[in-house]
Formats: structure tokens, sequence, C-alpha cells
């Protein structure tokens, strides 16, 4: 059974560790850590299901309770888009609504700086074909932020 472990972090922690974690509630077969998530496969069904329960809201690192649960697969007929270098301005509802307009969006997901989204196959061209008009929309976003002091003015005399 294959379980998503989120909240995780990736640059602290490696796959020997949860699988150490995992361990005790049954056959671990593999762990793949990503960014701020992880994959955890284990053999048994049961065993996967008592390590949901029992580690759901660990502290593997502290205030860093971890997200355990079933992994879902992706519905058919879906494809999952990413758009980088998006403004820390805009919300996921905001573009989840322009991604809409043209098409049945199922998940819109921003995290640091890019988004993810999840549409109908449908969809797919209309996202694609944003190209510049995505880029205005972002950068105008970016504008709307206050600019961060530069380096030569911060630096010491």
């Amino acid at each position: 059974m294959k379980i998503f472990v989120g909240n995780v972090d990736g640059a602290d922690t490696t796959p020997e560790e949860l699988a150490a974690l995992f361990a005790p509630y049954g056959t671990v077969m593999s762990c793949a850590v990503m960014k701020q998530f992880a994959f955890v496969h284990m053999r048994e069904n049961a065993g996967a299901l008592r390590a949901i329960e029992a580690l759901h809201g660990h502290e593997l690192r502290p205030g860093r309770a971890l997200v355990v649960e079933m992994s879902r697969p992706r519905p058919l007929n879906t494809w999952k888009i990413f758009v980088g270098n998006v403004s820390a301005a805009c919300t996921s509802q905001e573009l989840r609504s322009l991604f809409e307009r043209r098409g049945r969006v199922i998940e819109c997901d921003v995290v640091k700086g890019a988004v993810f989204i999840l549409c109908c196959s449908s969809s797919l061209l209309f996202l694609l074909s944003l190209g510049s008009w995505t880029t205005r929309l972002f950068t105008w976003r970016r504008k709307q932020m206050p600019k961060p002091p530069s380096r030569s003015s911060t630096a010491k005399k």
C-alpha cells in the first residue's frame, strides 16, 4: 500500500529515517522523499493502516506535524500542470478562478512560488496556451508587493 506523508522537510529527512519510523507497523518496501512530502510503500495493508493511524500528527521535527494518509491515485483523464515563478501575492483561490474560466479544475495548489493545477484533459490546451498572458498576470501581482531592500542599501558601511 502506498502512503502519502506530508509536511516533511526534504532537506533534513532521509528515506532511511522514514523507513525506520514506519518499520514497527510492517514491512517497508521503499521510501521516496521529495522537498515537502514523501511516499512510503508498505507490503501489508493492515500494517499500513496502523501506521497511518499512529503516525498522523506525529512530529518528526519539532513544530512539523506529519500528515500521513493513504495515497490517492490521480483521477483518470486528468493532467497535472506546473506553473513556476508565481508571485506570493497570488492565492490558490484566485488562480483556481482564473483557470476555471476555461475548464474544470480538480485541484489548484500554490507551493512556494509555483502552482500545481490538476485539470481534466479538455482543459489542457487552454492552460498550455496561456503563455505570456499568465506571465503578465503574475508579473502584475508581483508589482503589487512591496520591494525588498536592495543589497547595497542594507550593506554595512
